[in-house]
């Protein structure tokens, strides 16, 4: 029998996840976010894009989103969110599901940016508050940064 003992690795220590109501919160006193979103990510976009996806709400770009986020390969519609997706796909620097990663995290970002409702019901608001990656100062600025923008 052998006298070989299994190594464990001491797990780093996981923050604490981030409430909905807290995100918001800073979202509101800290409107820096918004133009740090529009130069790095809005302004890179094509415009006419942008407004016909302001026109439906954040609730399409968050579901494209989630479709991103869960499958490894995504056929893209014709409607204006999946072509703002697509266009987001193509400034995003990383390669495989990465990559799916990546732009779900900035179309939900987006999505927080064009939300013309109470960002307390936004959607993507809410899957930005469950990435585990999120720290409520930097959520904006950490999915811009993770996708290259």
């Amino acid at each position: 029998m052998s006298s070989h003992r299994r190594r464990t690795r001491c797990r780093s220590r996981r923050p604490d996840p981030v409430r909905v109501e807290e995100l918001v919160s800073f979202l509101r006193q800290d409107r820096a976010w918004r133009d740090e979103v529009h130069r790095r990510l809005v302004a890179r976009l094509d415009q006419r894009l942008v407004r016909s996806v302001r026109a439906c709400g954040c609730r399409p770009i968050a579901h494209v989103a989630e479709e991103l986020d869960s499958q490894a390969c995504v056929d893209l519609g014709p409607s204006a969110p999946h072509q703002l997706a697509r266009a987001v796909y193509g400034q995003v620097r990383l390669r495989g599901a990465a990559r799916l990663r990546q732009t779900a995290r900035s179309l939900r970002v987006l999505g927080v940016y064009l939300c013309g409702s109470d960002l307390a019901q936004c959607p993507c608001a809410a899957a930005l508050a469950r990435d585990p990656q999120a720290e409520v100062d930097a959520v904006v600025r950490g999915a811009l940064d993770g996708a290259g923008f």
